[in-house]
This record gives structure tokens, C-alpha cells and sequence, in this order.
């Protein structure tokens, strides 16, 4: 009988997503993705190396002197709110433009964990297919995921600057972002069964706990400088893996 896989134990697909990356099916899709990684996450830390910096020096000479004190434990939360926000823009951002490899790799992938190793009906015209609508979804995905970062980027920031309120600033962040990242990933694979969007997050809603905790491990994976330029096509096989196991059936 099947056991359900708990929310701690998500760490484990992305692991094993890394072991798939060289599998003879997929590994080519992953070199041009993992460029455009590096691209991004070199781009996304000299933005914010330079964010960081301004703002802790603008609170630095702002906090009155009886208050220096709060200055570090509000430059620690703040820090982390910072890698949290980092996080989620480099893969929002790289999923973006590797989202037509991303949708492949999904495709493969549950070729694979559901036993059809046929490849004869895969031609040039239907991986241009799925990479285009890959693409789409991503836009779609995107017109979700905005307006909604935003405000939950404007409420932490002025919670980042009340004391003591400040320590849930980089929950309601990070909650978001873990809830985010799972629907993101769960996308790839839910694409591939024809599914829409919105009922691949009805789908993630039903085992929230789960979706969470996958995202949450997403998350991680995308804040590891340097390793993330190779864990972020891992967390795609990996959430592609949690999706035919534990979300699959409820797809109808």
C-alpha cells in the first residue's frame, strides 16, 4: 500500500530530481537552462548586493542612537526577508525563460515514472508544441503570481519596519513564496496531463501541507548560491515526481 509522503520528506525529490538530471532523456534539455541560470543569478546578486547595502545603510543613520540595538536583530530579519525575495525573483525570472525546456523535461519525466518509454511519436513539431504552451502558461502563471507578490511584498516591508511585529515579516513572505513555487512546479506536470491552471492549484490546495512543504523545499533550493544553477531543473523533475505519486490521482 501506498504511504503518503510527508511534508519534511520533499527534500527528497529534489535529490532525487538531481540524480535524473543525466538521465540520456533529459540531460541535453538541462544545459541551456542551467546557462541561463547563471545568467540570472548573476544578474539577481549584484541587484541585491546593492539593494542590501543601500538600505542598511539609509537604517543605520536613521535609528536614533537609544535604539542601536534593534539595528542588528532588524538587519537579521531583514536579511532574511532579503534571501527570501531573492529566491523567489531568480526562479520566477528563470522560469520565465526556461519554461519551453522546463515543460519538456516534466513530459519525460512522467513518461518515465509511469512506464511508457516509447519515444517514437515524439517528433520536432510536438516538443515545439510543448514548449510553446509551456511558454503561455508560464505568462499565464505570471498574471497570478505579480500583483499578488506585490502586495505581499508591501505588507512585509512595512512590517520589517515595526519592532517586534517585524519577526512575521519573513513568515507571511516565505509562506507565500513556498505556496507560490509548489503551484509553479506542479504546473510543468499538470500541463502535461491537460489540466488548467486553476485546477492544478485546486489539486495542490487538497494536500496543502504537502504542496507547502515541497515549496518551502523549493525555496531552499533556489537561495543556495551557486547550487541553485542546478537545483532549479532538479526541483522541475522533482516536483514532476511528487505530482505523479501523490497528486496524479486526484486529477479527475
Amino acid at each position: 500500500m501506498h504511504q503518503p509522503l510527508s511534508p519534511l520528506a520533499t527534500p527528497s525529490l529534489i535529490i532525487e530530481g538531481l540524480k535524473l538530471l543525466w538521465h540520456r532523456r533529459i540531460r541535453w534539455l538541462v544545459i541551456i537552462p542551467v546557462f541561463i541560470n547563471i545568467v540570472m543569478f548573476s544578474a539577481a546578486t549584484w541587484f541585491a548586493g546593492l539593494w542590501v547595502s543601500d538600505w542598511l545603510n539609509w537604517l543605520t543613520a536613521s535609528v536614533p542612537q537609544w535604539l542601536e540595538w534593534l539595528v542588528w536583530i532588524i538587519w537579521l530579519l531583514f536579511a532574511l526577508l532579503t534571501l527570501v525575495v531573492y529566491a523567489f525573483t531568480f526562479t520566477l525570472f528563470a522560469h520565465l525563460i526556461g519554461s519551453p525546456f522546463y515543460g519538456i523535461i516534466a513530459e519525460r519525466v512522467i513518461a518515465m515514472e509511469r512506464g511508457d518509454s516509447d519515444q517514437t511519436a515524439e517528433t520536432l513539431t510536438t516538443m515545439l508544441h510543448t514548449a510553446r504552451d509551456s511558454f503561455l502558461r508560464e505568462l499565464q502563471i505570471l498574471a497570478y503570481m505579480v500583483p499578488r507578490t506585490i502586495g505581499v511584498l508591501l505588507v512585509t516591508l512595512i512590517l520589517s519596519l515595526i519592532p517586534l511585529i517585524n519577526i512575521f515579516a519573513p513568515v507571511i513572505a516565505g509562506s507565500w513564496a513556498a505556496w507560490s513555487l509548489a503551484i509553479q512546479y506542479f504546473d510543468y506536470p499538470g500541463d502535461s496531463d491537460q489540466l488548467g491552471f486553476r485546477e492544478v492549484r485546486q489539486i495542490a490546495g487538497k494536500q496543502r501541507w504537502l504542496s507547502m512543504g515541497f515549496g518551502l523545499s523549493a525555496l531552499c533550493a533556489a537561495a543556495v548560491p551557486v547550487l541553485n544553477l542546478i537545483l532549479l531543473p532538479a526541483t522541475v523533475v522533482g516536483g514532476t515526481l511528487l505530482w505523479c505519486r501523490e497528486f496524479s490521482d486526484q486529477k479527475r
